[in-house]
């Protein structure tokens, strides 16, 4: 490689006859000598011969190189040809009407960045080089210089003389003086004096007339042609001197002009600042000081020079900073320091629209507001309305008045529907819809039915109409709740139990559903008891002012409270005994086993029956016959899914009053929320398809707040949770922890093989679009080779660590004494533990989906009040419900569940009301394998719930996708 001081580079501007324009070309010259003669055009091989690569030299040069290939003919042929296979030569292209523009504008543009390079970097140049290649006396100076213009009219008996001068930096010249070359018209390059120049902001062609003499004397009938033409643009560039010409200079601006400018790259409207200068308007954001202009009538010419007056102009820029918050961005323009105000793209449009009377007191104007080709009405609308309550429904006309206009509201319903905020008047302008609408108003716009000029809105979404204006529109509660616990209540109940049914009642008296979903232990069953108690006392209240105003004539029957409560199968024994407990003097049945044709003819006389989801879903057809007071629903999670028959059947009673219980009313999505707000308030959330669109998948994947928080609001009102962590303040510490077991050797080896054949085969499912079944079974044998090879091959003699892990465990609290429940998802392994200790002579307990329903009772017996039995087996989804298990001070999960909320309803079975003993909760997890995936998914399905119930943070995107466990 040359040294790089061996060698320099150096360029030619040489006129093209044939093209008529300048082409640059680049030399190369060995040595750093001055440069006198060059004889090596450097072309890629000369390069190559002296062992130059341009990628090593300076940038600037780098570029300067690069254009002089892009402007050699072949080059600009090859590059303009394509578009046209009829031109066979650049002369074509470039005479062709259609083409010829581009390529003529491709040349300037490319020219003109050359010469920049040049003049910036002070590169060597020559003009014109001879055939003898004598650079020196061809060279010009190429330090960059910028020519600015100025000139001079003189009033004459014939018309007018005109002289144009140029000025370089302090000397003022006449072009005709100098020996002047015009390199480029547009943008205007020159050279004069063997010096290479830029003109300010006039093209080079205006200099043609002056090349050869000092003044351009005009014919007066002449003047309006030759000034629209030639001198109407260029006085706008140039300072003008004038004599026997009127000239009018204007400095005082009479308008002050607030408008909108739409910017791309920040995606939203700022404001400018116009000021009107009697003719001509200087904005703000622009550096242009002066104008001038030339005006011709009747041969009597003036000359008008508009000049800024900055300090007027800053008193008013002061008043947007003091008044009104703006600052000016870097880009001149105006915009509020607080980005909350700009938080959506129109809201600077809003801002003027609702100040427009005071930007107009303080001296501004503000006539034309525009968004896009949109021109905004500048009247600030505002809403009246009226209401009128109507069984259950609430009727609401609502108007929008604004400047001379009034529309009904129910004319911009679909614009908040679609979040268009521009809505059209008849005199051609837009109301602007404020943002702030969109989203006060978006619930009653998707749920609200249109009667007429009517708004009709179902009791059950009274909460979307709390924030329709100062005064809350609400129905009027049919009877004010006082709640006092009935003495025929074998109960005391906690202040936070007496606030819930004291919550249940009003929504009783109100006609509106309820899902109470207090966490697990808190007494949802005692607290639904007290709420019958006080139904049924409404019930006498009611029958006794009825004898009374018969004056006795007519004995009634008793009347039941003909309340079902439907539930899974492993909590109707609890359920009849709570009952039993704390409200003895109801008449309840259990409505099970073969004989249910004949119980179904007293299903009236009765005032609590319990009965199982599946047993409901059987016999919903002799169900339906039956009017209840109440239907209420334990675990109503069980009705998640809304294609199930029991989700179908159970929608399908008729019921004065619905109840869900649950503590995880959403376990996996909000597909489920969404099932259980159907049954007890139908409709509230629209058509599952309608939910889908504008709730499920806005919040579950695009984690859409404004979405988030319309689904609170309308939920909330019929969700009650309290968390043990509120209200039982006396219970119990719960501490948990995770152990992490490693894996056998050989346990480690296996799981590795069948991890990497579930990966292909999930694969292959994915690829051909499979059914999510197999895709679970796959990962159910990982999840058992986790635990215990014996799950998967009850002949294997693999050890597990897992097992090791949790005897010993188990060892160490079966000697301190503790109770103990052990939960798992696989009753198989649970058998495993269940051997151990019939080998150790361990006295245990246990339930299973195989565990009849009077033998579950004794097991809870024998566990709560026997003390030798200190381990409790217990399968996981068997457990999770129904089971009042306060004895135990150890909670032990073997194995991960994909729902977390089945594990925390397991560990509520210890720690509840009732629980005297800290409660320590044990997981034991296999490292490195899909029991680790499994806990993360659990953390997001917890998020997803406690983001709707409890706080306002978006939940995570959970799809069905599982590969992600196998990474």
């Amino acid at each position: 490689m040359i040294n790089k001081n061996d060698f320099q580079f150096c360029f030619d501007l040489f006129w093209n006859e044939k093209f008529h324009y300048f082409s640059p070309i680049v030399y190369v010259v060995d040595g750093r000598d001055p440069i006198i003669y060059v004889d090596k055009k450097a072309s890629p091989e000369v390069l190559n011969s002296m062992n130059i690569a341009v990628k090593n030299l300076d940038k600037n040069l780098q570029n300067a190189i690069l254009i002089c290939d892009e402007l050699r003919t072949e080059k600009l042929f090859a590059k303009f040809e394509i578009n046209t296979k009829s031109k066979k030569t650049l002369l074509d292209l470039i005479n062709d009407e259609k083409f010829g523009f581009a390529v003529k504008n491709f040349i300037a543009k490319k020219t003109d960045e050359f010469l920049n390079i040049i003049a910036e970097s002070n590169l060597p140049l020559s003009i014109n080089l001879s055939k003898d290649k004598d650079f020196c006396n061809a060279q010009i100076q190429t330090q960059k210089s910028i020519l600015s213009t100025k000139l001079f009219f003189q009033k004459t008996e014939e018309g007018l003389d005109y002289t144009l001068f140029l000025n370089d930096n302090d000397q003022t010249f006449y072009p005709s003086e100098k020996k002047i070359t015009i390199i480029q018209n547009q943008p205007g390059w020159i050279v004069y004096d063997k010096k290479l120049c830029q003109l300010q902001e006039i093209n080079s062609n205006k200099l043609m007339p002056f090349l050869s003499k000092k003044t351009v004397s005009v014919k007066e009938k002449l003047i309006d042609q030759y000034f629209e033409k030639f001198v109407k643009d260029l006085v706008k560039k140039s300072d003008i001197e004038a004599d026997g010409f009127d000239i009018i200079i204007k400095n005082l601006p009479l308008k002050f002009e607030i408008v909108s400018e739409y910017q791309f790259f920040k995606n939203r409207y700022q404001f400018d600042l116009w000021f009107d200068y009697d003719g001509f308007i200087f904005k703000n954001h622009q550096a242009k000081n002066q104008n001038v202009a030339i005006e011709n009538s009747n041969g009597q010419i003036s000359i008008i020079q508009h000049k800024r007056n900055f300090d007027l102009e800053q008193i008013y820029v002061d008043k947007l900073f003091s008044n009104f918050g703006l600052l000016q961005t870097e880009t001149k323009f105006f915009d509020f320091e607080n980005r909350e105000v700009n938080e959506h793209k129109l809201s600077n449009l809003e801002f003027l629209v609702a100040n427009k009377k005071r930007f107009n007191d303080l001296g501004f104007d503000i006539q034309k507001i525009e968004a896009g080709q949109k021109k905004i009405n500048l009247n600030f609308g505002l809403v009246h309305f009226t209401s009128v309550e109507n069984l259950d429904w609430l009727d609401i006309n609502m108007s929008i008045i604004f400047g001379t206009h009034s529309i009904n509201f129910i004319d911009i319903i679909e614009n908040i529907r679609a979040e268009n905020p521009f809505f059209e008047l008849p005199d051609g302008t837009f109301f602007l819809i404020p943002n702030e609408w969109m989203s006060k108003y978006l619930s009653l716009a998707r749920f609200a039915k249109i009667s007429g000029n009517v708004l009709k809105i179902s009791k059950a979404n009274f909460a979307i109409l709390e924030d329709l204006s100062d005064k809350k529109v609400v129905f009027e509660n049919k009877k004010k709740i006082c709640y006092t616990p009935s003495p025929l209540l074998k109960a005391t109940l906690r202040p936070y139990q007496q606030q819930g049914v004291e919550w249940l009642l009003s929504h009783y008296n109100n006609g509106l559903g309820a899902c109470l979903a207090d966490d697990m232990g808190l007494g949802k069953t005692l607290q639904t008891l007290a709420l019958l108690i006080a139904v049924q006392e409404q019930f006498s209240d009611i029958e006794n002012d009825f004898k009374a105003d018969l004056f006795a004539a007519v004995k009634s029957q008793k009347d039941f409270l003909r309340t079902l409560v439907i539930m899974p199968t492993s909590l109707i024994f609890n359920w009849h005994n709570e009952t039993k407990k704390f409200a003895p003097h109801f008449r309840i049945l259990q409505y099970a086993g073969k004989d249910r044709k004949l119980l179904a003819k007293k299903l009236d006389r009765y005032d609590v029956v319990f009965i199982s989801y599946s047993t409901a879903a059987k016999d919903i057809d002799i169900l339906k016959k039956h009017y209840f007071n109440y239907v209420i629903l334990d675990e109503s999670q069980y009705i998640k899914n809304k294609t199930s028959s029991v989700f179908k059947a159970l929608n399908s009673l008729e019921a004065g009053n619905k109840i869900s219980l649950s503590g995880t009313p959403i376990e996996n999505s909000l597909s489920d929320l969404w099932s259980q707000m159907q049954f007890i308030n139908p409709e509230i959330l629209g058509s599952y398809a309608f939910f889908v669109q504008h709730f499920k998948n806005p919040i579950e994947k695009l984690h859409n707040e404004k979405a988030l928080s319309e689904l609170k609001k309308i939920v909330q009102p019929f969700i009650l949770r309290r968390t043990k962590n509120e209200v039982l303040h006396d219970l119990p510490e719960l501490t948990e922890q995770i152990i992490y077991c490693d894996m056998s050797e050989n346990q480690q080896s296996w799981y590795e093989e069948e991890k990497s054949k579930a990966r292909n085969e999930l694969l292959d499912i994915s690829a051909a679009q499979g059914n999510s079944l197999h895709v679970l079974n796959v990962l159910m044998r990982l999840r058992q080779l986790s635990n215990h090879p014996k799950l998967i091959s009850g002949d294997s003699e693999i050890e597990s660590g897992k097992f090791l892990e949790v005897t010993a465990f188990l060892e160490t609290i079966l000697k301190s004494g503790h109770k103990t429940l052990i939960f798992s998802s696989f009753t198989k392994h649970l058998q495993l533990y269940e051997k151990w200790c019939e080998t150790n002579n361990v006295d245990f307990c246990k339930i299973t989906g195989e565990t009849k329903i009077k033998d579950r009772e004794i097991e809870v017996n024998r566990f709560q009040n026997n003390e030798n039995s200190l381990l409790f087996f217990i399968s996981l989804k068997t457990g999770s419900v129904g089971l009042n298990l306060t004895k135990a001070s150890y909670v032990l999960i073997l194995d991960p569940w994909w729902n977390p909320f089945a594990e925390q309803q397991a560990i509520g079975r210890a720690h509840r009301i009732g629980q005297e003993n800290k409660v320590h909760v044990v997981r034991f997890i296999s490292k490195n394998t899909i029991e680790e995936k499994i806990i993360n998914l659990q953390n997001r399905k917890k998020l997803l719930s406690e983001n709707i119930i409890d706080i306002s943070a978006i939940p995570v995107d959970l799809d069905n996708n599982l590969s992600f466990l196998l990474e």
